[in-house]
């Protein structure tokens, strides 16, 4: 049949956003259509009311490639998004002839791998699971003895759900900072732009002593790079597509109005999420008679105070009184009443571990048990190996730099 392109247009824009991934293959001038702002805007326009994206909460454990999913939506997808992940990284394995990998950053629909070669170097690959595609990044270059790199992260530049560019970002504390020994003021990174293509060094100033190493897993969101330091009751974020000389350093809201640290308390559990396109901060006070969970929104980033800083959305007792410990790890990305939680329960010495689901605003929270017998594989449940793994809506390959190679794995399925 020889529609017009104007009718085409229109009833490939009212298909489920799963399949526009596969019928870019069709021909040279679907991929190009379908690849293009224009039909991007007019699939949002479309299918504005419908448009979901498909989202997980998925469990990373360090010493594998393994990825366990909790909570997910599939919407149009035919299977989730976490045994899409789980299948892909065991298809990378193999490719990479079973060497040692492991998932470093999962955010935006991407996956930074670190794979070991025969010869013990580490090398990092940029994936996205559902296209099946990865991009192995160079090596960095040799980095000076002064610096010492604690952990490996990935920040995304996006519009409108579209992946422009992305960084690979190796961070760390100079071991001399400032031209003193041991004075922790400072972050050193080095960084890999998809832009460009080649790795550089940077230094910026914290602005105040850095007590204990960075925190692993820090949460990227609008370019920006989130650490949550417990020990020092700040976050300290750093825009690395606006780069400056000074790391953003926001206290957290339990700092007293002076600006010095409250005592701490050993019931306290918190972590960072994102819901609703916003940086949220999750408070468990389990040492109070009554326990508290208060959930803050970032307003701004503006250094110091917390007042100006933050913006209390929720403070409730969720009842759980079965629990000994109850980890906030995760909030619904597309809606900010929505909260998830992992609880310890322990009998005859035995500790058994439980997802929670709650409403905020109704206050209604589901312990679910169907779970138990898949966690306790994982042990000990660390917020920062929590992810959620929103699908963007983007209909385009992964950005592929200059002097690297896009792979994309054979559907099997």
């Amino acid at each position: 049949m020889n529609l017009p392109n104007s009718v085409m247009v229109m009833v490939l824009a009212r298909l489920p956003v799963g399949n526009i991934g596969r019928l870019k293959s069709v021909c040279k001038e679907w991929k190009s259509l379908m690849e293009s702002s224009y039909f991007r805007d007019l699939y949002g326009t479309i299918n504005k009311k419908n448009l979901s994206s498909p989202w997980s909460i998925l469990y990373r454990e360090e010493s594998s490639n393994t990825a366990l999913e909790f909570f997910c939506e599939r919407y149009d997808f035919k299977e989730s998004i976490g045994s899409c992940v789980s299948r892909f990284l065991s298809e990378m394995k193999t490719a990479n002839k079973h060497r040692r990998m492991s998932a470093l950053a999962i955010t935006d629909g991407l996956i930074l791998l670190d794979v070991s070669t025969n010869y013990g170097h580490e090398v990092y690959c940029v994936a996205d699971p559902v296209l099946r595609q990865w991009i192995k990044i160079p090596q960095p270059p040799p980095f000076s003895s002064h610096d010492s790199f604690e952990g490996t992260s990935l920040v995304t530049h996006m519009n409108k759900g579209d992946l422009l560019g992305y960084k690979v970002v190796r961070y760390g504390v100079p071991i001399f900072g400032m031209g003193i020994p041991m004075v922790r003021d400072r972050l050193c990174f080095q960084i890999y732009s998809s832009e460009s293509g080649n790795w550089t060094y940077h230094q910026v100033s914290t602005q105040r002593p850095i007590f204990k190493i960075l925190p692993p897993s820090p949460i990227n969101l609008n370019g920006y790079l989130h650490w949550l330091c417990r020990g020092d009751q700040v976050i300290f974020a750093y825009d690395f597509y606006s780069p400056t000389e000074l790391c953003r350093v926001i206290d957290l809201p339990q700092r007293s109005a002076k600006g010095s640290l409250k005592p701490p308390d050993q019931g306290n559990e918190d972590t960072l999420s994102i819901s609703c396109g916003s940086l949220m901060y999750m408070n468990t006070d389990t040492g109070r008679p009554n326990q508290q969970l208060k959930i803050w929104r970032l307003k701004n980033y503006k250094s110091g105070s917390s007042k100006d800083s933050w913006e209390l959305l929720w403070n409730l007792r969720p009842g759980l009184d079965l629990c000994l410990a109850t980890n906030p790890v995760a909030m619904h990305p597309f809606d900010k009443e929505m909260v998830y939680l992992v609880t310890r329960e322990t009998n005859f010495f035995q500790t058994h571990a439980y997802l929670v689901s709650g409403n905020l605003r109704t206050k209604k929270f589901q312990l679910n048990k169907d779970w138990k017998q898949k966690i306790m594989e994982f042990g000990d449940y660390e917020p920062r190996l929590f992810h959620q793994f929103v699908l963007p809506k983007r209909f385009g390959s992964i950005p592929c730099p200059r002097g690297c190679t896009l792979v994309t794995l054979p559907d099997q399925h």
